[in-house]
């Protein structure tokens, strides 16, 4: 097959469906983002910090979109083969952020300025990176020992390189992305063919720690989970569970209920902010969504990041490889499990953690991982024949 005619079987098989709902609900999140910046209650000192925010959103939707369609072009096995590199890479960010990121003054340090020309440094959150790198890493991994992984040793050795990017993002710390980081993980390796004597073992060993830990956190003064968590999650946690809470603790995830209810069947309008959300461009955007456009529109939302979901797992389904399935299966699961999250928490289902919203919330490093993120799995959709996999071992 000539070059001219792989060119043109590819643009014939891409997803623009697809690639075109990731742009759309980019450019209506820049929207929401301005919403909730031009706040009627924000105070005149911070309307004028957080009023550009939707200036930044709309370049980094660009730039990520830039990134979405260069790696629809780049071939996923290409990038793959680099999997002990990426994996190497992503431990670097992880300890250098953990040694001199920036600190916001509330003893985290998640972001690492990187120098740039021209433009000025640029901060980049290694913890969203973590998401990628693992999905393309274990992936990979994965497949090169798709017939030694459930062996007792490597199924450890599996377990451990999950493990410590698991450990090092909370501790930065960043609980939402550990958990992410954790959740895409094990959705990986149950896709790629986990035996169910070592789910069943795996059950046997962490449903007794999870009661324990429960019955822990029943009491006032927690023995175990006070020195696992901080202060501030173990309140988040605890006023989720209490049926009178710290109004302290609370105080956001009342705004958004408020604001969710306000929001009624079709919503107040666009721009029409009641009182109830103050600083909602990231961990409550959504509720910004329900709002201004009711139960419709956030059910619309929801409907477009659920074909999503769908279709990425589709096209794992009909993947040539088995890296190929699980890179695909891994970013349908961190779409599905940010989306639950971030919903759960907005609506006081689950416990506060700053869960962000695929392509709605505010952030250029979540935009431009979740971009290359599709970016990769559009490319694995682009029909091919099986004889190039034989070609793209060589």
């Amino acid at each position: 097959m000539t070059k001219k005619q792989a060119i043109i079987r590819g643009l014939k098989s891409f997803d623009y469906l697809l690639a075109l709902s990731v742009i759309g609900v980019s450019i209506f999140g820049v929207a929401m983002i301005y919403a909730s910046a031009n706040h009627a209650g924000m105070p005149m000192s911070e309307a004028a910090r957080f009023g550009g925010l939707w200036r930044q959103q709309r370049v980094f939707v660009i730039t990520g979109t830039v990134l979405m369609l260069a790696f629809a072009c780049i071939d996923y096995r290409f990038i793959t083969r680099f999997y002990l590199a990426i994996y190497g890479f992503m431990m670097v960010l992880l300890v250098a952020v953990m040694l001199v990121g920036a600190d916001d003054g509330t003893n985290t340090a998640r972001w690492l300025a990187i120098p740039a020309p021209v433009i000025g440094p640029i901060s980049l959150q290694p913890s969203e990176f973590t998401k990628i790198f693992m999905i393309l890493f274990l992936s990979k991994f994965l497949d090169v020992k798709k017939d030694d992984f459930n062996r007792i040793l490597w199924l450890i050795l599996v377990l451990i390189t999950i493990g410590v990017p698991v450990i090092l993002v909370e501790r930065q710390p960043s609980l939402s992305a550990a958990l992410v980081v954790l959740f895409v993980s094990m959705s990986i390796l149950f896709t790629a063919g986990l035996k169910l004597r070592h789910i069943l073992l795996g059950a046997l060993v962490i449903t007794p720690i999870l009661v324990l830990l429960w019955l822990d956190l029943q009491r006032e003064n927690p023995l175990v989970i006070g020195h696992v968590l901080r202060d501030y999650q173990l309140n988040r946690i605890q006023a989720a569970l209490s049926a009178d809470p710290n109004p302290d603790h609370v105080h956001q995830l009342e705004g958004s209920r408020r604001a969710i209810a306000s929001g009624g069947l079709t919503g107040q309008g666009f721009m029409n902010n009641s009182v109830y959300l103050i600083f909602a461009h990231n961990d409550l955007v959504f509720s910004v969504v329900a709002e201004q456009f009711g139960f419709v529109g956030s059910t619309a939302i929801i409907g477009i990041m659920m074909f999503m979901v769908v279709k990425c797992m589709l096209i794992g389904l009909r993947a040539i490889d088995m890296q190929g399935r699980l890179i695909a299966i891994g970013v349908a699961g961190l779409l599905l499990f940010e989306t639950f999250v971030h919903v759960g928490v907005v609506t006081g289902l689950l416990p506060t953690t700053g869960m962000p919203f695929p392509f709605l919330s505010y952030g250029g490093s979540m935009m431009w991982v979740h971009m290359m993120a599709m970016g990769i799995v559009l490319n694995i959709g682009l029909k091919r024949d099986v004889d190039e996999l034989a070609d793209a071992e060589i």
